[in-house]
């Protein structure tokens, strides 16, 4: 007979979409093959900035590194993109360092709520509610897959609270450098890994609470 859920299971699962979306995304953001399936796929990218691949992907790990600085570097930035690119790129870094935040407390709390049940697993069996990991962000996932744009634009007004995103791509070296297409790839990439982890997290919840279930 299977246990009753415990209300805390809920807020688990939460946690846990939060988590693997946030990871998602630092996982494939930084991955490098993203950036050269860019290049080699964009010519524009190469006939705007004139570099070639090693340089351009160099570029790329500079905007990666400026990520995770505290900002120090903003003079850097400066040298080679406009006052409004760079002045974007510090709206950018603020909202990066605030996932990274978060997703460090989700981790921390799920880990904890884990920890806390390891011997009753069976009462937070998230695996018992998996349409759950995939009801709740149904909403970013969706409009991903149906209009990339529409939901692209959506995402800067609701995040950004100034228009410094909307570069003309005629003069913009950032938004030649960084086109849509990277951010879609990032988006298809993050879902991926998300529903990869929420097989593996649910399979591992299963068969620990079917086997204190004794079956």
């Amino acid at each position: 007979m299977q246990k009753k859920l415990k209300p805390v299971t809920y807020g688990l699962i939460l946690l846990l979409i939060f988590s693997f979306l946030a990871s998602g995304i630092l996982i494939t953001g930084f991955n490098p093959q993203i950036y050269k399936h860019a290049y080699n796929n964009n010519k524009e990218i190469a006939e705007f900035s004139g570099y070639d691949e090693n340089t351009y992907l160099k570029e790329i790990d500079r905007l990666k590194v400026y990520l995770f600085n505290s900002r120090e570097n903003d003079r850097l930035l400066s040298a080679v993109y406009s006052e409004d690119e760079v002045a974007h790129m510090v709206d950018v870094y603020y909202l990066f360092r605030l996932l990274r935040i978060i997703n460090a407390i989700c981790v921390l709390l799920s880990c904890t709520i884990i920890i806390r049940y390891r011997k009753n697993l069976a009462a937070i069996d998230i695996s018992r509610r998996w349409y759950l990991f995939i009801l709740i962000p149904l909403f970013l996932i969706l409009p991903v897959f149906i209009n990339f744009d529409a939901f692209w634009i959506k995402f800067h007004k609701v995040l950004f609270r100034n228009d410094l995103w909307l570069m003309d791509p005629d003069v913009s070296l950032m938004i030649n450098l960084l086109p849509i297409e990277v951010f879609y790839s990032i988006s298809v990439g993050t879902i991926i890994l998300y529903l990869v982890a929420i097989v593996i997290i649910c399979l591992i919840f299963r068969y620990y609470a079917r086997r204190e279930n004794g079956i």
